[in-house]
């Protein structure tokens, strides 16, 4: 005799109640643990530049005790601005950092480089003398850095700084340098642009008193450290960092002193806005908002 087959009953309907009244309690607590960063927005344009004196006697009296402080990036220099007035321009010089995939090593072209290159139908070669995918070689870049120069005008080209940092391999710069008068171990190159690193700037010996930027960072070379330092083109991010140390040195009483706006352009590179904002945390300026650059 065939047996009846019952038809399967519908699955009940789990009883969401108790989860939902855990998340009642769960989300108000969550939130009120959770720290949010502000990321102000606002379109500004920067006035002619004048020199910024931060002098004792320019101090502000208490009434205006504001500091501004902004750091903008266009396409050829930084440039600091507080209180309406702005610091010399820092130039650099762009240049891309490759990690080639057929060799596994590192190699370092101007955008121009680049970009010639790959108008003649050609990737960027390796130091294995392959070429990279001409479609796909912004996969391989592994840093953009910013070299700074020294330019006598706007109009001068300008010559690339280099300077003694340290390094843990690969001729990848770490840290740079400053002597006993907390500046840079730095020459200007030689040759076209100052490309050539120059022959008089020599790493220290052991046991010559340096310093880096970073705080209580002084002392006396060591023979193994010594050997891993190189000469590199000085970073424009350092000149920064370096600039931006002094000021929240100077201005600590001020009530936003730990305030700085990262100006940009909408095509500005997000590495570069991430290395400023990074030099800016470090240099004491914990709330670091962005903002876009307006102007023609």
């Amino acid at each position: 005799m065939a047996k009846e087959v019952k038809p399967p009953k519908e699955p009940d309907e789990p009883d969401l109640l108790p989860a939902m009244g855990l998340f009642t309690i769960l989300i108000p607590m969550l939130l009120s643990m959770t720290a949010f960063q502000k990321l102000a927005i606002v379109e500004i344009t920067l006035p002619e530049r004048s020199m910024m004196n931060m002098t004792n006697a320019d101090r502000p009296e208490p009434d205006q005790q504001a500091l501004n402080l902004s750091l903008a990036i266009t396409s050829d220099y930084l440039v600091i601005g507080a209180r309406g007035g702005f610091q010399p321009n820092v130039y650099f010089k762009e240049m891309w950092t490759f990690r080639c995939k057929s060799d596994s090593k590192l190699i370092t072209y101007s955008p121009e480089e680049v970009k010639a290159a790959v108008d003649a139908g050609h990737g960027p070669k390796c130091q294995d003398g392959k070429e990279m995918d001409k479609e796909k070689y912004l996969y391989e870049i592994e840093s953009i850095e910013l070299w700074a120069l020294e330019k006598t005008s706007e109009e001068d080209p300008g010559r690339v700084i280099w300077a003694i940092y340290s390094s843990q391999g690969e001729n990848v710069p770490d840290s740079a340098f400053v002597d006993g008068n907390n500046s840079f171990i730095a020459m200007t190159g030689e040759g076209p642009g100052g490309l050539k690193a120059p022959a008089a700037l020599k790493k220290p010996n052991p046991g010559t008193p340096l310093a880096t930027l970073t705080p209580n960072s002084a002392r006396k070379l060591k023979p193994e450290d010594a050997q891993r330092n190189i000469i590199y083109p000085l970073s424009a991010y350092d000149l920064i960092a370096k600039d931006l140390i002094a000021i929240h040195t100077q201005f600590i009483d001020l009530e936003d002193v730990d305030n700085i706006i990262v100006v940009a352009n909408d095509d500005t590179q997000f590495d570069k806005i991430i290395s400023l904002m990074d030099r800016a945390k470090s240099a004491g300026f914990a709330k670091v908002n962005l903002a876009k650059l307006g102007g023609g």
